[in-house]
């Protein structure tokens, strides 16, 4: 009986590791389409962007990058992480430097993502502000994230994602946008 609840309770801590991380950890995933090129909608480069709350209340802000358009928030102390990521391959230290970073990013934003209601949006002489958005969430199979796997296992993430659809040539939203 002992061998019995300490088998269970050994699950239950790994099980309990797994939804921590889950709860705790999150990426936010941010797509600025621009809807007037057909028939793909290519994503804006070189756009700031600032998240909002329901209130209208500052949450953080980013930047897409020139070359594809991927938005990085900015940590008000860490910023981007794209320095460290840049260089992680050069060296175990540049890697740890990296992971730190990121580190820092996933704790900070699951705390405020979920509450993300209006964006502004800032691009080559347009400037939008109060764009609604919806943001989309997922989250990883926190049970699984034991398995030795490279498919499966790894430390569970909170996924968020929203995607702001603008209309490069009229400065204006086409639609309300979906996550």
């Amino acid at each position: 009986m002992p061998t019995l609840l300490v088998i269970a309770i050994i699950i239950a801590l790994i099980l309990g590791y797994g939804y921590y991380h889950a709860v705790t950890h999150g990426w936010l995933y941010i797509d600025i389409r621009d809807a007037s090129v057909k028939p793909y909608s290519g994503n804006i480069r070189d756009a700031e962007i600032r998240l909002l709350d329901a209130d209208g209340k500052f949450l953080a802000d980013g930047k897409s990058d020139h070359q594809f358009g991927v938005v990085r928030l900015s940590h008000p102390d860490a910023g981007d992480c794209s320095a460290e990521e840049g260089s992680a391959a050069s060296s175990q230290a540049a890697q740890n430097k990296w992971k730190t970073c990121f580190e820092t990013l996933s704790t900070w934003l699951v705390r405020w993502a979920g509450r993300v209601r209006f964006v502004d949006v800032k691009f080559a002489g347009c400037d939008l502000k109060r764009s609604p958005v919806t943001v989309r969430k997922s989250r990883d199979d926190w049970w699984l994230w034991w398995v030795p796997l490279p498919h499966i296992g790894g430390k569970p993430f909170t996924y968020f994602s929203l995607s702001v659809n603008v209309d490069r040539s009229n400065c204006i939203l086409t639609k309300r946008p979906t996550a």
